[in-house]
């Protein structure tokens, strides 16, 4: 049981670290999800499985749009992204202010109603280096699609 209401919140392996590391760490003091009734009990388990699962879904929400919003400006263009090639203003200033606003979405009541719960500052110093790579994944793939077929769609 615990384990099927486990895999609706961990979809993918990339998500893992999120759960393994900084949920138990900030949440509970290190104890796992699947072992917090041997550490808690009553309404305690009860908050420490939402803030849990809150935390787990704010920092992939978070994580998640980061992504989506960024990865805009590593396919737009054949050149690499922010350096050879910047997007307009508008599209900068848009995309920008769109991370901003989704990533202050968990501090607020509206992040509240939908179950997040805030993100320790410590979450952006693992979710910036994340976000790096994956630029860096995304633009090489893109070069081996243009060398491979000649240019970019």
């Amino acid at each position: 049981m615990v384990w099927a209401v486990l895999e609706c919140f961990m979809p993918s392996r990339q998500s893992r670290g999120l759960y393994f590391v900084f949920c138990p760490l900030f949440v509970s003091g290190g104890v796992l999800f699947n072992d917090l009734a041997a550490h808690y009990s009553g309404a305690q388990l009860a908050l420490m499985q939402a803030k849990y699962i809150g935390m787990f879904q704010a920092g992939w929400f978070v994580e998640s749009m980061w992504s989506q919003t960024l990865v805009i400006h590593m396919i737009r263009t054949p050149k690499l992204p922010f350096i050879q090639s910047r997007a307009s203003a508008p599209v900068t200033l848009l995309t920008m202010t769109g991370i901003a606003v989704l990533t202050i979405i968990p501090f607020t009541p509206f992040g509240t109603a939908l179950g997040f719960v805030a993100l320790p500052a410590a979450y952006f110093a693992y979710l910036i280096p994340c976000i790096l790579l994956y630029m860096v994944l995304a633009t090489s793939l893109k070069k081996a699609y243009v060398r491979h077929y000649g240019e970019l769609l």
